[in-house]
């Protein structure tokens, strides 16, 4: 028997040994693939967060110009205060170990010199309660928040960031950080953000909507083109050592930021201005309990000028309610229960743009689509007459006309300056449910305008051809069953006067980048044409008629051609008793080629009026007469207007008695002067409108007494009469009133100076002047 291991016990020695081995190697290199290959990504992006180092380089978003170029909204850096309660309560509680500090050694030190610099020290020493109560007396005072809740923050050590103040302006950011120093401790600092600005205010609030803290585009165009507006965030990725800190610079990989685009709109500031205190001046008068609005724009483009809603808001600060009514009212019930929804239900309409996102019943403006259509489809002529004796029948409905009295027989042309309902339901009915709805869609009521703002809806209506009865055609001939938005029947009356193109409402011209290259432009969309060119020139003259029959009561401006149409709705789905109305009123000039369009809307007004004649039309009067100017159409008066016309009176002080005395006869004025200057030290009237042809007078030196007359009756006259009367007298007439305008009507007896009074020479006294029915009562 030997003792050497046999050739089998060495195999099996052999194969142990090596097979723990074998499967350490498997088992490496199984960890090695499945670390490398299968969870490489994994692994790769937690090694690249421990040695990479990115710093996000946040966008600007795009501003927003009007067409003359006027920032309406634009991107400023404000900063965000934070504190770090735990740095602030290290940096107080240093402050009192140093106190400590100074008073030991105060006690121990033997050198004078020391222990007086040690007192002096000490004796200008705050202690951290002292510091930390100044600090929060400080932040409470600038950051315009209570005393105790400042304190609570800058104490809760829990937290190493705790936010004290949104959107601060750098001047304020400097202050606290001046005040910091002063007390010479840290923890209170400033980081950079980025602010809406709207440099405007309230004009346009709904156009342009406002953005959220993150910058993030919230109602009007801020919202609409949310995308173009706010850019590109742009990224430093660095490589870091062991320690954290950035390795050098060739291992730094930059993104470079995009800033947002810009909007270049079709809004015109100045118009807007002008629509926007025209709308104001309608909701105080009148006191709608469903706002007033109104849009201009270009019916042959599309091109939108003005748009607003009223009451508006301020889109710097849009939770801050506008309407001194809903917030006295909130106010009041501020701890009750429902204040919470009453006030999210007071935002929510604030910011509702009710030109596309409310449906209203048009009225009687809807006749010009109800012409249009029965003149293209040659189901009625214009010689063709129509009998009004005040109410027809359909089938079981009787329906009256807006008069007490009847207007007979009458054509298109009278029935539309009539605005009779029982012509437009004989009309509707020639026309026929198949073509009603075929026009109606064709006008584009079933359809979204495509205008570029958010929230715009789509109208109610029941023109399915299997729902429009007889009595449905015939309701809806005269605009009392459809509802649309104000922006779907602007569009439809430009296209039955522009032509018959349906066109896209466009408030952005076009869209740029910061190196002012075009991203995108909105040019003229036409969906199709409608009607025909004929058939449009001859709605343009019945609504250049409607307003030169009833001046009173419609958009008549001297010496400009103007169409028109004004409508009276009752809000029957709201109210069964009818008695809630809807005025509104649509003009546009000029009348043969027209130019610009205006729409304006009083929902429901509570005042004395409501008719679309009274309270809407005045507005588009007073409005268009600044516009038209303003856009370069000048007024081209008939010999008749300029016997009635009114004009401004310019301010001539200071001019030389010559160029003084060209100027006012230049625009009609007779000139009187007063004493032997040279030059016009005071004049009599200015900056007044008064008749044509009435007299100025200019005083030249100062010895010249103030001449004085008499001021006579003219209660009763004609406008013409009175005008005569008080020239004889050396005075001017102001004409105001709805009948102003009216070749008879007389003046009631509310001049602005009593008969008797003694008044300057030249003065002018207004009066208004009322039709023979008014004059009367």
């Amino acid at each position: 028997m030997t003792d050497k291991p046999s050739l089998k016990m060495k195999t099996r020695l052999t194969i142990w040994l090596c097979l723990p081995v074998l499967l350490l190697l498997i088992y490496m290199i199984w960890g090695i693939w499945k670390v490398s290959i299968k969870e490489g990504a994994k692994w790769k992006e937690l090694a690249n967060s421990q040695q990479l180092k990115s710093t996000v380089v946040p966008a600007s978003r795009g501003s927003m110009y009007d067409a003359k170029g006027n920032v309406l909204a634009q991107s400023a850096t404000v900063y965000r205060i934070y504190v770090d309660p735990i740095m602030l309560k290290q940096q107080c509680d240093a402050r009192d170990k140093r106190i400590e500090e100074l008073k030991a050694a105060i006690k121990d030190e033997d050198n004078a010199e020391k222990v007086l610099k040690y007192k002096e020290e000490l004796d200008n020493a705050k202690t951290s309660t002292e510091t930390f109560d100044e600090l929060v007396e400080f932040l409470a005072l600038k950051l315009k928040m209570d005393t105790g809740d400042v304190r609570s923050k800058l104490g809760d050590i829990t937290s190493q960031y705790i936010i004290l103040g949104e959107g601060i302006e750098k001047t304020l950011r400097d202050e606290i950080e001046a005040k910091l120093t002063e007390l010479k401790i840290d923890g209170v600092r400033g980081e950079e953000q980025t602010k809406r600005v709207y440099p405007q205010e309230s004009l346009a609030a709904h156009v342009l909507g406002y953005t959220d803290f993150e910058d993030n585009g919230i109602y009007g165009l801020e919202a609409y083109y949310d995308d173009y507006l706010k850019g590109v965030d742009g990224r430093v990725v660095t490589a870091k050592d062991k320690d954290g800190n950035d390795i050098p610079y060739r291992y730094k990989q930059s993104y470079d930021v995009q800033n947002g685009n810009d909007l270049n709109l079709n809004i015109d500031i100045n118009i807007q201005y002008m629509l926007e205190k025209g709308l104001q001046k309608a909701y105080e008068e009148n006191q709608p309990t469903d706002r007033v609005c109104g849009i201009i724009m270009n019916p042959k483009t599309g091109q939108v000028y003005a748009e607003a809603t009223a009451f508006s808001y301020d889109p710097n600060e849009p939770s801050l309610i506008s309407d001194k009514q809903v917030a006295a009212k909130l106010a009041g019930m501020k701890n009750s229960p429902e204040y919470e929804t009453e006030r999210q239900n007071a935002w929510s309409l604030q910011w509702k743009d009710k030109c596309v996102s409310e449906l209203y019943f048009p009225g009687s403006v809807f006749k010009i689509i109800t012409g249009a259509s029965a003149l293209e489809e040659k189901a009625i002529s214009l010689d063709e007459t129509f009998n009004c004796n005040n109410h027809i029948t359909v089938e079981d409905r009787d329906i009256s006309c807006w008069t007490t009295g009847d207007h007979g027989s009458q054509n298109l042309a009278a029935a539309m300056a009539n605005s009779c309902n029982p012509a437009f339901v004989q009309i509707g009915l020639k026309l026929g449910a198949d073509n009603f709805v075929k026009y109606f869609d064709g006008f584009g009521y079933n359809e979204l305008t495509g205008i570029d703002l958010p929230g715009e809806v789509n109208s109610y209506n029941i023109h399915q051809l299997s729902w429009l009865g007889p009595v449905e055609l015939a309701t809806s001939a005269f605009g009392q069953t459809n509802k649309v938005t104000p922006i779907q029947m602007i569009t439809a009356v430009s296209a039955a006067v522009n032509g018959g193109y349906v066109v896209t409402p466009r408030v952005v011209s076009s869209i740029t980048d910061q190196n002012g290259n075009v991203v995108k432009r909105n040019d003229r969309e036409v969906k199709r044409q409608i009607i025909s060119e004929e058939t449009s020139a001859s709605m343009r003259d019945i609504l250049k008629g409607v307003v030169e029959t009833n001046k009173s009561s419609n958009c008549y401006i001297p010496g400009y051609s103007i169409g028109g149409k004004s409508g009276t709705s009752q809000k029957l789905d709201e109210n069964a008793k009818g008695d809630t109305y809807v005025g509104s009123y649509c003009a546009f000039a000029p009348a043969e080629d027209p130019e610009i369009i205006m729409l304006v809307l009083v929902d429901h007004p509570t005042g004395e009026q409501f008719y679309g004649s009274m309270v809407a039309a005045p507005i588009c009067q007073e409005v268009l007469s600044e516009v038209l100017p303003y856009m370069g159409m000048f007024p081209n008066y008939t010999e008749e207007e300029l016997e009635n016309v009114s004009i401004n009176v310019p301010n001539v002080q200071y001019y030389t008695v010559e160029e003084a005395t060209k100027t006012l006869e230049e625009l009609g004025f007779v000139v009187k002067i007063k004493g032997e200057g040279d030059t016009v030290l005071r004049q009599m009237p200015a900056s007044v409108k008064i008749e044509h042809g009435g007299s100025v007078v200019l005083y030249t030196d100062q010895r010249t007494e103030i001449e004085k007359v008499i001021v006579p009756s003219i209660q009763g006259l004609t406008r013409s009469q009175a005008k005569a009367t008080l020239e004889t007298y050396g005075l001017n007439l102001i004409a105001e009133g709805s009948a102003a305008a009216e070749e008879v009507s007389y003046a009631l007896g509310d001049q602005t100076y009593e008969p008797g009074t003694s008044v300057p020479l030249g003065t002018a006294v207004t009066v208004t002047f009322a039709t023979m029915e008014v004059a009367s009562q």
